[in-house]
């Protein structure tokens, strides 16, 4: 607002400019006229402040000139004086000062010959007190009582004003008024901001009603007609945008978005040619993510063995302007049926956005929640929170029948979209988390946390340790037996354990930490050992006692998980979107033929490159020729043999499979065989 209020300064200035300091203020009719003798010693007086104000700041003219406003009575010097007083206000930028001065100036002489300027001006100061609207609505209608030399001047300040109260299709109407008006490099700087304004501020709606109101020879026609082209493109309406860019062509071949136009024409011809031989890549080939590009690449090799196919890979340097660049360069350079890629969470939406603009499928191998909702041209072949946190949560309350879990998480992104996905879970199907706890990713101590989970750490707010204490206070003078007392109350008092399991979405490293504070404050995890936990109840004459199941994410699935939280995640229970051990013969057969090639096992990543590279292969070896074929043809998948098990595209083009359920057991990972999973457990602590 400070801008645009300078902005408008400067305009009026040049209103301001064209009138003469002097210009005598005519009585209003009706209103008895000042004695010849006090309209001459009144403008006597304002000839000195004149001088006397011109080395002055402004603050101090304007309060001078209203001074003299106020000694000279319902003279026109009076006026006269009220009028420079508003100009210095304005100029001090004290807007509401100047406000007061016109109207005060309205108010005594309001058929004055500088009313429609000082009414002007009255609105220029509401635009930059913050009234905008009103202040645009008052300049519109004083507009046509100006001068025609003041015309131009002031349709620039209209159209601040506009500006100002984000009027922006007004704001260009009065641009153009105002290029009408003007000549040279101030008629262009007019043009330049109504394109700007055009570009940054219009919707579409606001752009097509524009282009219907413009005539025929508008300075502006053009770069409208180029706009509605981009937004038709945007829109996917690529024949809107054809014969938008056609049309500019027709009128303007040589015109200043001719170039543009012919450029838009040849994106739009290319992005319906595509070589069914050609299958791209964009990862990151460089940077701290280049291991990713690497094992993106060897998934991708691997399929596409004996195919024919060509791979053009297209670095994206895991950034966002890199990815959108490899898309279109894949889609209208190398002409790819389809690409593969997109991994990190930073490149991927700008991949997907690309991806559908131009019209390629891609299969995006991102976790980010939500990518696929770029457009029926984007799937997903990659684990995500949610798919992790749904399977969880319908093994926990269909096959485990529990309710009641408790939360433990780090405080990053993995760890908080995995317990948020999870936590909504259990809200959406009647369950409850009675604890929830998160911690800093490279916290060390975690005994306060699990007090906190079990009532254990702020004990004045569990009601029977209060009882017990005040008992024991009354029950023992001795100050020393009942420092002794209160002591072993507290020691011996019961964890409150209300949640039948505990998920926690953290990796290996920290769960050395985590798990075993579980441990210290009685909260058993050995759900599948039943000769511990028998073991436990007698140990502690507990014959109720019930464990605690532990569950977790694909942070888990770590060959140092065993090594560093040993004997305190037996038993755990966590979910994967790929296990390279895994029984499945889709999974077994591509895990053996992997290791023989890189000797090295694979993972997710590579599992998901393999099988998007599979996918798209199946759509070609059955006879799809163009983009929409492929895209088709994925959208229909159902039942692929993946590498993970049998998956299918849903309606919003995310993998469906089920997950890998794992276990840790006698000090090992293992798979949940399928009597596991099918079996019903008993809940409902």
């Amino acid at each position: 607002m400070r801008h645009s209020a300078l902005r408008s300064l400067a305009v009026f200035l040049l209103i301001l400019a064209g009138c003469p300091k002097n210009v005598p203020i005519e009585q209003p009719g009706g209103q008895t006229p000042a004695e010849p003798q006090a309209e001459a010693r009144a403008k006597a007086e304002l000839d000195i402040l004149d001088a006397q104000t011109a080395s002055q700041s402004h603050e101090k003219a304007a309060e001078a000139y209203e001074a003299l406003a106020r000694r000279v009575g319902e003279t026109t010097s009076a006026a006269e004086a009220l009028f420079r007083a508003a100009q210095h206000w304005r100029a001090a930028r004290l807007p509401e000062r100047a406000s007061a001065a016109l109207t005060q100036l309205l108010t005594r002489f309001p058929l004055a010959a500088r009313a429609n300027e000082a009414k002007f001006q009255l609105a220029i100061a509401q635009i930059e007190m913050g009234r905008p609207r009103d202040g645009y609505q008052a300049l519109t209608s004083l507009y046509d009582k100006l001068p025609a030399d003041q015309r131009a001047a002031g349709a620039v300040a209209t159209a601040e004003g506009a500006e100002a109260a984000h009027f922006w299709p007004e704001a260009i109407r009065w641009r153009l008024e105002a290029a009408a008006r003007l000549e040279g490099p101030a008629r262009e700087a007019q043009l330049a901001r109504a394109t700007q304004l055009l570009d940054g501020e219009l919707s579409f709606l606001d752009v097509a009603k524009l282009k219907e109101e413009l005539p025929p020879d508008s300075p502006l026609l053009g770069a409208v007609v180029m706009k509605l082209a981009r937004v038709y493109v945007h829109l996917r309406s690529y024949d809107e945008a054809e014969a938008a860019a056609r049309d500019l062509l027709t009128r303007w071949p040589d015109g200043p978005y001719a170039a543009d136009a012919r450029a838009l024409l040849d994106r739009l011809s290319q992005r319906s040619q595509a070589n069914p031989k050609v299958i791209g890549v964009a990862v990151p080939m460089s940077g701290k993510n280049k291991g990713w590009g690497e094992a993106i690449l060897q998934g991708v090799g691997m399929a596409l063995e004996g195919s024919g196919l060509k791979i053009v890979v297209k670095d994206t340097r895991g950034e966002a302007d890199g990815a959108a660049k490899a898309m279109e360069e894949l889609a209208l350079t190398d002409g790819a049926i389809a690409a593969i890629g997109a991994v990190t969470n930073v490149e991927a939406p700008r991949a997907a956005a690309q991806a559908q603009e131009l019209g390629m499928p891609l299969l995006t191998l991102s976790k980010l929640e939500g990518i696929t909702g770029a457009g029926q041209w984007v799937f997903r072949e990659m684990l995500t929170a949610s798919a992790q946190a749904k399977a969880l949560a319908e093994f926990a309350f269909v096959r485990r029948n529990m309710r009641r879990f408790g939360l433990l998480y780090p405080s990053i992104p993995y760890g908080v979209e995995l317990a948020n996905a999870f936590w909504d879970e259990v809200d959406a199907r009647g369950g409850e988390v009675r604890a929830a706890e998160t911690y800093e990713h490279d916290r060390t101590t975690f005994a306060p946390l699990v007090k906190e989970m079990v009532g254990k750490l702020h004990l004045e707010e569990r009601r029977d340790f209060v009882q017990e204490q005040s008992q024991t206070l009354k029950d023992e003078a001795d100050p020393y037996r009942r420092k002794k007392a209160l002591r072993k109350l507290r020691d011996e008092l019961e964890p409150v354990i209300d949640f039948e399991a505990v998920f926690i979405p953290d990796f290996a490293k920290n769960l050395a930490l985590v798990t075993p504070a579980l441990a210290v404050e009685d909260i058993i995890t050995s759900t599948c050992n039943t000769t511990e936990l028998e073991r436990i109840r007698k140990s502690t004459g507990n014959k109720d006692l019930q464990p605690v199941q532990l569950f977790g994410a694909n942070g888990w699935d770590d060959p140092t998980l065993v090594e560093k939280a040993g004997r305190y995640v037996e038993c755990a229970i966590f979910v994967d979107g790929f296990y390279a051990a895994s029984a499945r013969p889709e999974t077994r057969k591509f895990v053996e033929a992997f290791q023989a090639k890189y000797q090295h096992p694979p993972s997710i990543l590579e599992a998901s490159a393999y099988d998007s590279a599979r996918l798209v292969r199946q759509q070609l070896e059955r006879g799809a020729i163009t983009r929409d074929a492929v895209r088709s043809g994925l959208a229909s998948v159902r039942a692929f043999p993946s590498a993970s098990g049998e998956m299918s595209f849903d309606k919003n083009r995310e993998p469906v499979r089920d997950l890998f359920f794992l276990t840790v057991e006698k000090g090992a990972i293992r798979e949940l065989t399928a009597e596991e999973m099918a079996a019903q457990g008993a809940g409902g602590r």
